[in-house]
């Protein structure tokens, strides 16, 4: 009979071994990630500064966004004349 390999493992209680490594990596890990994501943001921000100082989207065009609510209305639709029967459904 075969010996399984069981027998031959060493005995882990069932937290430790559940429990991800823990130590220097992840601490590396963790640093490098959050400084890239924090010069990542910096470096959006200082790109958009000059966007985000303004304190009016609209500064300056106020004219030209008005001017396109003095239009004059649109033409009334005409509805087809469809004969004293109603709707004619044939093609």
């Amino acid at each position: 009979m075969a010996q399984t390999p069981e027998n031959d493992a060493p005995k882990i209680p069932a937290t430790p071994a559940r429990q991800g490594a823990l130590g220097r990596p992840v601490m590396v890990v963790l640093l490098v990630s959050v400084t890239l994501a924090f010069v990542g943001l910096m470096a959006a921000w200082l790109f958009r500064a000059d966007d985000l100082a303004e304190g009016d989207a609209h500064a300056g065009r106020q004219a030209t966004d008005a001017a396109m609510f003095e239009q004059d209305a649109p033409a009334p639709r005409i509805a087809e004349d469809d004969g004293s029967d109603g709707p004619s459904t044939a093609p």
